[in-house]
């Protein structure tokens, strides 16, 4: 967090007490719907590749306000994502330094950038804006991309409660380009080896249980 506070006090020489004395609004993300039939279901797994600018903890500085670090970006960012295309894609994961997509998979190269916006027409609190860009790649070559952009609820203080807007916007995102990608034709179906025949016949009823009389024990009174 300290090297991306850097550039936000260089100008007025209060560097380290910048930085210790930021507020920090960790992205929170919630449960996404399920992208709505029909999906196309792919063949090959998906990466997802983080741009450098949308890891870690993203600060901004608004006029007249401490400055505001969302953390843990890009874990929310990689979690939506995932959940937003597990029907469209038999397996989905973050593309790190030693991994190789195979020829045929898919990568989601996405960079979002988190704001803070102040109080407008738009309502009494602050709101959270995502603005970034993705695009999907496969063995190279572009299948499709966009520029996106999402402003979430204007309600929230100015601080921690801004973590709630911040993950709205990036499910926001994440929901937007699941459900795009989810309608995208598969190029290369997979097709797999039939598997064996399988003979099955009707299990026979279990033979009912012969009930065993109880004799109830027999009192005798002697006087």
């Amino acid at each position: 967090m300290f090297s991306r506070c850097l550039p936000l006090f260089l100008g007025v020489g209060f560097l380290a007490a910048g930085c210790y004395h930021s507020h920090q609004a960790l992205v929170q993300t919630a449960a996404l719907p399920a992208p709505p039939d029909p999906v196309v279901r792919h063949s090959k797994r998906l990466w997802i590749e983080l741009e450098p600018e949308a890891t870690g903890a993203q600060c901004v500085a608004p006029e007249g306000h401490r400055p505001l670090c969302f953390e843990d970006v890009d874990r929310a960012l990689a979690s939506s994502l995932g959940r937003a295309h597990w029907t469209s894609f038999p397996e989905v994961r973050e593309l790190g330094f030693r991994d190789a997509p195979e020829p045929g998979d898919y990568v989601l190269k996405i960079d979002l950038r988190l704001d803070a916006l102040p109080p407008s027409v738009e309502g009494p609190g602050w709101a959270a804006l995502a603005r970034g860009r993705w695009q999907l790649l496969r063995d190279g070559a572009q299948l499709a991309g966009e520029r996106v952009e999402s402003r979430s609820r204007a309600d929230f203080g100015y601080g921690r409660p801004l973590g709630v807007g911040a993950g709205e916007v990036v499910d926001a995102v994440a929901f937007h380009v699941g459900v795009l990608l989810g309608t995208l034709p598969e190029s290369a179906p997979d097709r797999p080896l039939p598997l064996p025949a399988v003979s099955a016949r009707a299990l026979e009823p279990a033979p009912q249980q012969r009930q065993i009389a109880v004799r109830e024990p027999r009192v005798v009174l002697t006087h």
